[in-house]
């Protein structure tokens, strides 16, 4: 997430673990990112949790795997988990304005392959994802459609927001916690 933020992208990272916990991939969003390296990049389609599903060869199924990410997936990355037969997907944050939780319409395949959803966390690990969402839109379209959604819906969150570093001033994860007071 925070490697997303940095690049200039829509700040969004996302992991898959194997039944015992370990890393067996990795994803980060790079729809306005040039690096390439076995992921998407420079589409809008190269959402962090279809990076981290791409490497997972189609020769088998994965329901004993999880995907973690840290903002609520949209369609496109719910139903890339559902499609790849990932058994559990866990989310740090919310994202009301894109996010697609509870909004899929069940097709016979989500019924024969269910997908187990987790999320999203409580405390600042639970914030950090949805703030740093907001403060990139802040700074990249900042008369955009997420704003205006913050602006209207979520005042409070737009407002933290706007405290957070900018992705170019030499910060860390660690100045962004403690811009949130976590």
């Amino acid at each position: 997430m925070w490697d997303a933020y940095v690049a200039g992208t829509i700040p969004v990272g996302a992991v898959v673990v194997d039944a015992a916990g370990e890393v067996v991939s990795r994803g980060q969003n790079r729809i306005f990112d040039d690096v390439q390296d076995k992921h998407l990049a420079r589409s809008r389609l190269a959402h962090a949790e279809l990076n981290a599903l791409i490497p997972l060869g189609s020769e088998r199924t994965y329901e004993a795997f999880s995907l973690y990410t840290t903002l609520e997936p949209c369609h496109l990355c719910l139903s890339a988990a559902i499609s790849a037969r990932i058994g559990t997907l866990h989310y740090a944050a919310p994202d009301p304005y894109g996010g697609a939780v509870g909004k899929l319409i069940p097709s016979k395949d989500h019924d024969a392959h269910p997908l187990k959803i987790e999320g999203p966390l409580v405390g600042a690990p639970g914030r950090l994802p949805e703030l740093l969402l907001v403060a990139h839109f802040l700074w990249r379209i900042p008369s955009g459609s997420v704003v205006r959604f913050y602006r209207k819906s979520k005042p409070g969150i737009l407002a933290t927001a706007e405290g957070l570093p900018a992705p170019d001033a030499d910060a860390t994860l660690a100045d962004a916690f403690a811009a949130i007071g976590s």
